[in-house]
């Protein structure tokens, strides 16, 4: 769908009249108005492709990243949410979202930019796999990039991302408080844990097996529990996939915990073996986590798809706690 035609359906009247609300952003170095008079006091959302404003909270909204889609099932917002895209299949946990009053707006690397110019939304949030699509929807309809930065303290980038989401839909409060259960729980969680714990973080995909290293997008254990990293990234930063590890190495490192993603099902690409025959083997069954069984094999969709979700940070910290 061309850009230009896009243009000609909003100008045509084909969505809400606040579909075309005012937004400056970085990436378009522009702004449109909304039609009629503005009413009290903006809503300044400042994201990382730039800022958008907002004259009222947003209740027509097209999500394009799972997260933020979390969040606002966490503050019982669902009924904003207009346009998902159920294209990627939704994992079990947003699967409330699969009703026809919410419209497939195909998936989250392609989405359907037509069927989103149709609805008419008054907001877009975009993040991770959809952010290189956010200046061409910024100058249509206002647009924030939700996006994360896997190399940075996780839960900073939770607080961040739930709090712009919820700032957007006018439930600011109401995340706070979420948050500070949220953090509640950490603590407790963090005691559970013997002090110097080593822990390795795994991800299995096409029949391999990658360390996952602390300061990355499942850092969570590592920095929120205080656990110590059975392994050292061969860079010294993490790669966001991890770095390849030999079953030996495993068995060397011999963490006390071991906590295991699998990625192909996470994604529905499901290979040949599963994470879990993938290492049941000689040598990870000589490890202390194995056999002391704290090989943990976390929920893939929530680890992979839905993290910084505020319910997903509390389903992730609930998944470590079965290694305590």
């Amino acid at each position: 769908m061309k850009l230009q035609r896009l243009a000609a359906l909003c100008a045509a009247g084909l969505m809400a009249l606040t579909a075309c609300g005012q937004t400056t952003d970085a990436a378009t170095n522009g702004t449109s108005a909304t039609p009629g008079a503005s009413t009290g006091e903006k809503i300044v959302l400042e994201h990382v492709a730039g800022t958008t404003e907002l004259d009222a909270p947003a209740t027509k909204v097209v999500v394009l990243d799972f997260a933020a889609l979390d969040t606002i099932q966490a503050l019982g917002m669902g009924d904003v949410v207009v346009g998902v895209p159920k294209g990627t299949a939704l994992p079990t946990q947003l699967s409330a979202f699969e009703t026809d009053k919410v419209t497939d707006v195909g998936s989250l690397k392609e989405p359907d930019l037509e069927k989103i110019a149709q609805l008419g939304p008054d907001l877009i949030i975009a993040g991770g796999r959809s952010s290189s699509l956010v200046p061409e929807l910024s100058k249509l309809f206002p647009t924030i990039d939700n996006s994360i930065d896997a190399n940075a303290d996780y839960l900073d980038e939770m607080e961040r991302s739930a709090l712009l989401t919820a700032k957007a839909i006018g439930k600011e409060s109401e995340a706070k408080a979420k948050l500070d259960e949220l953090e509640a729980k950490i603590a407790d969680a963090k005691t559970k844990f013997p002090a110097g714990t080593r822990a390795l973080t795994l991800m299995a995909t096409g029949g391999k097996v990658t360390a996952v290293h602390p300061n990355g997008r499942f850092d969570l254990g590592f920095d929120s529990l205080g656990l110590t990293s059975a392994v050292e990234a061969p860079s010294g930063e993490s790669n966001a996939h991890g770095d390849p590890l030999s079953f030996e190495a495993i068995q060397k490192a011999n963490p006390d915990v071991a906590f295991v993603i699998d990625r192909d099902a996470a994604i529905g690409q499901e290979g040949s073996q599963s994470a879990q025959q993938l290492l049941d083997n000689e040598l990870v069954r000589n490890t202390n986590a194995w056999k002391n069984g704290k090989v943990v094999y976390l929920d893939g969709p929530t680890w992979y798809l839905i993290s910084h979700g505020i319910d997903a940070t509390s389903r992730m910290l609930d998944d470590l706690l079965q290694a305590a």
